[in-house]
């Protein structure tokens, strides 16, 4: 089943993203960023400020959570996932931004942005591609629809229009994806003193 999504659809995504960054950032004024390599994986990642009123903040935070519900789908159609050691298969960081507030947070600040910036940049081309298949009249062929295992690993190469490259990364992902998840069964021989 292919997906077909329109210039138009794909444009109102990228606003969505565009209004989660916005909102993001201005939640982020009210914390304090650790250093990256500050306790990695056993610390929050931010603090909020002492000076700041935790009623704003609360209001900030449910801004971000709002803005995060259309930026999530734009996760989706894009492929910007990202792979945690550790953790079963890939992971949303718009969906999962409040990570970074708990202990054991596997999100950093910069991580979210980064996605944010690689939401925006291949939205632009998947939207570039839908306009050109418009004015030709050519189907549209929308892998997004694919898993998202076989999404994540070829997106970033489909929407640089690298194709060989994306089925092959997909390809490789699907097959690791199988060989983590299921090993080959252990079988044990018994002998019969020859016989059969």
């Amino acid at each position: 089943m292919a997906a077909q999504y329109t210039p138009e659809y794909l444009a109102a995504l990228r606003r969505g993203g565009d209004r989660f960054e916005q909102a993001f950032d201005f939640w982020m004024d009210t914390q304090n960023e650790t250093d990256r390599m500050f306790m990695p994986g056993l610390a929050e990642r931010v603090f909020t400020k002492e000076e700041a009123d935790p009623e704003e903040v609360q209001r900030r935070e449910l801004d971000v959570a709002e803005a995060a519900g259309l930026a999530a789908k734009a996760v989706q159609v894009t492929g910007s996932y990202m792979v945690v050691q550790g953790l079963r298969g890939p992971v949303d960081p718009i969906s999962n931004w409040r990570n970074m507030t708990m202990p054991k947070a596997f999100l950093t600040p910069g991580e979210v942005r980064a996605t944010c910036a690689a939401i925006r940049g291949r939205l632009e081309g998947l939207e570039l591609d839908a306009q050109a298949g418009q004015e030709h009249g050519l189907p549209t062929f929308g892998p997004f629809a694919l898993h998202k295992i076989i999404w994540t690993a070829a997106a970033p190469h489909w929407t640089s229009h690298q194709y060989r490259v994306a089925v092959r990364e997909a390809g490789e992902a699907l097959n690791l994806h199988w060989k983590g998840n299921y090993s080959a069964p252990t079988w044990t021989t018994r002998c019969s003193g020859g016989r059969r």
